[in-house]
């Protein structure tokens, strides 16, 4: 142990990548090729899931890129609900990745930009998780496992169906990283600027994750110091201005449309039924290709994209070596244990139901939700995120001293077949990490998105209009009218992003189009099928 130690003492010196850690990177780069593998027959127009937020999320992406190009907002298109435009920062978007991967955009399209961005946030999860680890231990197995067990989260893979902000994990190693350097008697300026950078990374990913990330830090610090008996008057409390300069920029897209009432507080009733189960921590995938179909026909889970918290098994094992001698492991063991609390939510809950649902024993997650921004919140389960980072890490600092511990005993007795069990064992708990945590799975959903014929004609189309669709047909309506590259176009009743000066909310489709007839609109779009009597207008 004596190796790990001293590896720990070098926390904070210069990084450098030798020929072992380019061994590294190919292997993540080939377990993000084989996450993504589902989408690789045509990246340019099949995504991971169903019809639904991943579209919206593909329309965000084809902004972003269109803005940087003209020299527009990235965070407001004017073309959606004229004059007023529609803000992307009305729900969250990892704009930060999206103009990271816009030159793709722009050569390959928005989907391929959206897959992009995804197999990033994977490459990225594992590689700062390892990055982290390594700096700890000196050790690359530990540092590979711990990356290993992070990025291949079923978690992640859940989300890939359609939240790529939840997707974007990468910055919340490097946040407890950056949080933990600087948490120093006398944390010099590099430490500090590390710190700030990390918050906005996090911010710029996702504003859950800064929220998620704000609480838990908060908590790591007070672990902090507790158990290295720093005193934060000396010098560790310059943290907290580096984390909130991070913080509000970060959410500075965000803080320019809240004074317009954009975002809404959720009651208990719609936050209480995403409250996690403990059983969610422990129960395997039900996608792993070996024993997916049998976990699903004992324990389904109808909501498992937000609900998969799978640490893993073989991590978990790992994890517990660790606790013996690691000096961080009261700090880490309690931050999981706190975003495991908070994953909870308002109420214990088994199978999505409440333990009690009349007179519930509210636990702390409820009495947070009072407290502003905080109540903007929904889905708690998502805090699960930082339990199950911080099992990766402690799995990686405990294959470190298990292989340590194989190679210091090969320098004595019998020098080869100790040798040869010291070769032999990172390899195998690679594998089995690997295994518990399969990136191939038993069945994968994808969707071809593509114009369809409606927006092929828009397209050919002379001159410029506003175009609208009344009733609301589905999510696909962003994408589309991103693809035919109109200057101006027009929704009807978006309920989330328009303001109710420019929605139409009307309880009929006829009165609906009696409203557009009155507002000049020259013709109507169609479905078959629908009664177009009252407009009075030609009808393609």
């Amino acid at each position: 142990m004596v190796g790990v130690r001293n590896a720990q003492a070098r926390t904070h010196t210069t990084w450098q990548f030798h020929p072992g850690d380019y061994l590294v990177v190919a292997i993540f780069i080939c377990t993000t090729v084989v996450m993504m593998y589902a989408v690789l027959e045509s990246p340019t127009s099949l995504l991971l899931g169903w019809a639904g937020d991943n579209i919206q999320y593909v329309y965000a992406a084809g902004w972003i890129a269109e803005a940087l190009r003209t020299g527009a907002s990235p965070f407001v298109d004017p073309r959606i609900n004229p004059p007023e435009g529609l803000a992307l920062t009305a729900t969250d978007v990892p704009y930060l990745g999206y103009m990271v991967v816009a030159p793709l955009t722009w050569i390959f399209g928005p989907v391929f930009g959206y897959n992009a961005h995804l197999a990033l946030a994977h490459f990225l999860s594992g590689l700062c998780a390892y990055l982290w680890v390594h700096r700890l231990t000196g050790s690359r197995t530990g540092g590979l496992v711990a990356g290993l067990a992070f990025m291949l989260a079923p978690f992640r893979h859940a989300h890939s169906y359609g939240h790529p902000q939840i997707v974007s994990t990468y910055p919340l190693p490097l946040f407890f990283w950056a949080l933990d350097a600087s948490l120093r008697s006398q944390p010099d300026r590099k430490a500090l600027a590390g710190l700030a950078g990390a918050t906005f990374l996090l911010g710029a990913a996702s504003q859950y994750y800064l929220v998620i990330g704000l609480l838990c830090g908060l908590v790591y610090a007070l672990l902090t110091f507790v158990t290295r008996r720093l005193n934060p008057l000396r010098g560790a409390w310059l943290a907290a201005p580096a984390v909130l300069i991070g913080a509000l920029f970060a959410a500075t897209p965000y803080l320019m449309i809240a004074q317009e009432g954009t975002y809404n507080t959720y009651t208990t009733e719609k936050t209480r039924m995403w409250s996690a189960s403990p059983m969610n921590f422990i129960v395997p995938y039900h996608l792993h290709p070996l024993w997916g179909t049998l976990v699903e026909q004992l324990r389904p889970e109808t909501l498992w994209v937000e609900k998969t918290l799978y640490v893993g098994l073989v991590p978990g094992v790992l994890a517990l070596v660790a606790l013996r001698t690691f000096e961080r492991r009261f700090v880490w063991v309690g931050t999981g244990l706190f975003a495991f609390i908070l994953a909870l939510g308002t109420d214990l809950h088994t199978g999505n139901i409440p333990l009690q649902p009349d007179r519930p024993i509210w636990l702390p997650a409820y009495y947070l939700h009072q407290l502003p921004i905080i109540g903007l919140m929904r889905v708690w389960a998502r805090f699960g995120v930082v339990t199950i980072l911080f099992v990766a890490l402690l799995a990686g600092v405990g294959a470190a001293q298990l292989t340590h511990r194989s190679k210091e005993a090969s320098r004595f007795g019998d020098h080869t077949l100790k040798h040869r069990r010291s070769l032999l064992l990172a390899p195998l708990i690679i594998l089995l990490v690997a295994l518990d945590l399969s990136p191939i799975y038993r069945t994968t959903d994808r969707i071809t998105l593509a114009p369809r014929p409606i927006d092929i004609w828009l397209a050919q189309q002379p001159g410029d209009f506003i175009i609208g669709f009344e009733p609301v047909i589905d999510d696909k309506i962003n994408y589309y009218i991103y693809s035919v590259r109109r200057p101006d176009s027009w929704e009807a009743n978006v309920r989330i992003h328009a303001s109710g000066a420019y929605a139409i909310r009307l309880s009929g489709f006829q009165r609906a189009l009696t409203r557009l007839s009155r507002q000049c609109f020259r013709s109507t779009i169609a479905r078959p099928g629908d009664t177009l009597s009252a407009a009075g207008k030609t009808y393609v």
